[in-house]
């Protein structure tokens, strides 16, 4: 199901310079997905209406509130943020998973990647707001709907509802925050490995298992590709990411089980980190200031190329996966 909804660009003095960038219902589709059955339409649009209010101030904030500095060196086409040189676009904008805010002022839009930066920064802070409010509801819906058959969903769905949107200080939690923002911050500094983050929505989180999705779009290879085909192949990767590593099996068991009731992604993949080498590595990050880069940066090479290898299997060429494996030891 899509979702329409006319715009008043000048009513509540949205403008259309505000919102074009902004794709509200293309970005609601791809977050809810099937699961949009469960909401009502006018619940959705209301939402979306909401989060387009919402663009003046979060610009404005961006300029005013009290964060790292983020400067852009013309000459060397480098940003710092704070007392960090030399920090990529997505270092800055994945940041804001691990708390830390910034001050990005209007003048920084003199260069291209400046506009880039803001613009960036700007759409995933509404898609976070955005994703919120709809989980939300998501989850406050399905949990009336399963109370009757499975009690435990349902309470599983009711906490997702009572969460949402709140800071949560549960390492598991945190934990998958910081390897979504690895990704996210990879997805945008390294658009040639063709891949986009998305964070499952309650029901692909409950029902399936899913933490967060991996999108990917490679060009196909080969010869004899029929003119009306796509010139694309497109996979889609529900991932289990835990720190709790003594559950591995009783955690494939449930992807297993998942995958043959059907799912909407084309698999299932289960990624791990040892609890205690991921709290060591946060301990470190906060101790040294707490870097951009994140935990991630204090992860040995070995750790970050397994992680790599299992999340990306079979879904990048041998050139993308030799690029990555540098990535883990550069980074």
């Amino acid at each position: 199901m899509e979702f329409k909804m006319e715009t008043n660009p000048t009513k509540n003095n949205i403008s259309k310079e505000n919102i074009n960038f902004y794709n509200s219902n293309q970005n609601a589709n791809s977050f809810l997905g099937d699961e949009s059955i469960f909401i009502e339409q006018n619940t959705i649009s209301g939402i979306i209406k909401d989060i387009e209010k919402e663009i003046p101030q979060i610009k404005e904030t961006m300029e005013t509130q009290e964060g790292r500095l983020v400067g852009y060196d013309k000459y060397k086409k480098t940003f710092s943020a704070g007392s960090e040189k030399d920090v990529s676009i997505g270092n800055i904008v994945s940041a804001r998973r691990l708390g830390i805010q910034f001050t990005i002022p209007e003048s920084i839009e003199s260069s291209g990647d400046g506009k880039k930066i803001r613009k960036l920064m700007t759409e995933s802070i509404l898609n976070d707001h955005l994703y919120q409010k709809l989980n939300k509801e998501l989850a406050s819906s399905l949990s009336k709907t399963t109370k009757n058959d499975d009690a435990l969903k349902a309470e599983a769905y009711n906490q997702i509802a009572i969460r949402s949107g709140v800071e949560s200080k549960q390492f598991g939690v945190i934990a998958e925050q910081i390897i979504i923002g690895v990704l996210e911050g990879l997805s945008i500094d390294h658009s040639d490995l063709g891949f986009t983050i998305l964070e499952a929505n309650a029901y692909q989180d409950v029902n399936n298992k899913i933490d967060f999705i991996i999108n990917t779009k490679q060009k196909k290879r080969g010869v004899g590709i029929n003119k009306l085909e796509s010139q694309f192949e497109e996979k889609s990767i529900g991932v289990q990411f835990t720190t709790n590593t003594s559950k591995s099996e009783h955690k494939m068991e449930q992807i297993n089980k998942a995958k043959m009731r059907g799912v909407e992604v084309d698999d299932i993949i289960y990624v791990e980190i040892n609890n205690n080498v991921l709290q060591d590595v946060f301990t470190k990050w906060e101790k040294s200031g707490k870097p951009l880069a994140g935990p991630w940066k204090y992860l040995s090479p070995e750790i970050k190329k397994s992680v790599f290898k299992n999340l990306f299997n079979g879904l990048l060429n041998e050139e993308q996966e030799k690029a990555l494996q540098k990535i883990a030891e550069k980074n």
